[in-house]
């Protein structure tokens, strides 16, 4: 319904990428954390999870959960989370995440089964075997769980091993999300990271290896570009021996640091970084390896085996978005289990407290630990929407849009389209009476198309 034509990349002219290439925006969430409230009441949250099967509201329900322990904390990350990995500490956590999950559990006893559980950190690896087990067992014992589900655990291969690989499996983990950094950076030469380049990249591989002897059904690659020093003969081999272990998914990401967010990326130095036309320049490179391997562009930089079933859904016009990218299954709501995650519930987004002591104080007064949140306006649900469509189909269908909200579409986003006459003139999309259809070369850049559509950024 929805076919993606293939890219030329040598369409793609310097001026688009110094135009439109930077900053760009995944919209897993919108509106963005920044304008979530802490006079967010949390009971109205409880009372949205606990009537979810209410007047037939049966959503597709999903388990956010977040391990924020790491022995080594690595630069490019931009989640909350420790350098430690001390057993007591871990254990004391895990205490607390099965109390909030006893919390929740009562509340969806009745709601629909969860059909996806997204573990992230952190590196839940961390987790030794007694502790894995007891929170994969408080999980099915709380909440109700479809028997094929897409059970996820994301990775750092260096401080995994093939033991809790296979564990991962027998615990019922089917997805597995294995980041990949380049070893010759600048960055991953630094004393914090002691492993060798060689030692480094045989222990992904490794990784790689085991996941698919132990039959995970899903494996995913999140391979990071555009470190300090990286340069296309390095990138080019790292992506030539994942080419060649043929994992399901293949997401490419752009390192981006936000050191007045996370402190750990002050400690690279601004003029060290790659241009935005170095960055792009790798990232065109990585384009054009991908598809002449076969793999198929869903959109956003990720990239799936033609027998991938988000394939099948990108053709069939049922392909999604959601808090965790690229779905199969429609308007997910996502239960926030642990310091600092993130959830959704129908109209409502919600964080947890992003520090332990208040995400301990709040568990141990029997509160869920909210730390802040948002109930959505027809507005806000109205211009996600739009944004979804153009991510996951690149139309975007006047009428379609108002048959469900009971809008006249160009009165309602007349500045949008004026906007967007710079798009259009540049090749990026065509707007006719009927629609916004992205093109080709459009599709690299979607992200800058769906900014025009958010308010925030707009009124900021």
């Amino acid at each position: 319904m929805y076919p993606r034509q293939r890219i030329d990349i040598k369409e793609v002219k310097s001026d688009l990428i110094r135009c439109f290439a930077y900053n760009d925006q995944d919209y897993t969430l919108y509106p963005g954390t920044e304008l979530f409230t802490d006079t967010f009441a949390a009971k109205t949250y409880f009372s949205r999870i606990s009537n979810r099967s209410l007047g037939g509201n049966r959503k597709h329900q999903a388990l956010y959960i977040h391990l924020p322990f790491c022995s080594t904390l690595c630069l490019y990350c931009n989640t909350r989370q420790f350098e430690n990995g001390d057993n007591a500490l871990l254990d004391r956590y895990i205490d607390y995440l099965l109390k909030e999950i006893r919390l929740v559990g009562d509340s969806l006893q009745s709601a629909p089964k969860v059909e996806q559980i997204h573990l992230g950190g952190g590196t839940p690896a961390l987790l030794n075997q007694f502790q894995f087990g007891r929170l994969m067992d408080e999980i099915q014992k709380q909440i109700n769980l479809v028997s094929d589900g897409f059970f996820r655990i994301t990775i750092d291969p260096q401080l995994s091993s093939n033991r809790s690989i296979k564990l991962f499996r027998e615990m019922g983990i089917n997805y597995l999300t294995i980041i990949v950094q380049q070893y010759d950076s600048q960055i991953n030469q630094s004393p914090r990271r002691k492993q060798t380049e060689i030692n480094s990249e045989t222990r992904t591989f490794e990784i790689i290896e085991a996941a698919q002897s132990n039959g995970f059904n899903t494996i995913r690659i999140e391979l990071i570009y555009g470190f300090p020093g990286q340069s296309k003969k390095s990138f080019s081999h790292i992506l030539d021996l994942i080419v060649a272990a043929r994992p399901n998914l293949i997401n490419l990401r752009s390192y981006d640091p936000q050191p007045e967010e996370f402190g750990i990326h002050k400690i690279v130095q601004t003029n060290d970084l790659l241009s935005i036309e170095e960055k792009f320049d790798l990232r065109m490179y990585a384009i054009h390896r991908l598809i002449n391997a076969g793999y198929i562009h869903i959109g956003m930089n990720l990239f799936a085996r033609q027998d991938d079933q988000l394939v099948t859904a990108q053709r069939q016009g049922r392909l999604y978005y959601d808090l965790q990218g690229y779905s199969i299954y429609p308007d997910s709501d996502f239960i926030a289990l642990g310091m600092s995650a993130i959830g959704k519930t129908g109209s409502i987004l919600v964080q947890n407290h992003c520090d332990l002591p208040h995400y301990y104080d709040f568990l141990d007064q029997n509160k869920l630990p909210i730390m802040r949140g948002l109930e959505l306006g027809l507005d806000d649900i109205l211009r996600r929407s739009v944004i979804h469509a153009l991510i996951c189909h690149s139309i975007v269908s006047f009428e379609s849009v108002e048959t469900f909200f009971s809008i006249d579409f160009k009165d309602y986003f007349a500045n949008e389209l004026s906007a967007l006459s710079v798009h259009e003139n540049a090749g990026l999309l065509t707007i006719s009476d009927e629609e916004i259809s992205i093109t080709p070369i459009g599709q690299l850049f979607v992200g800058s198309v769906c900014k025009i559509f958010d308010k925030y950024l707009r009124v900021n």
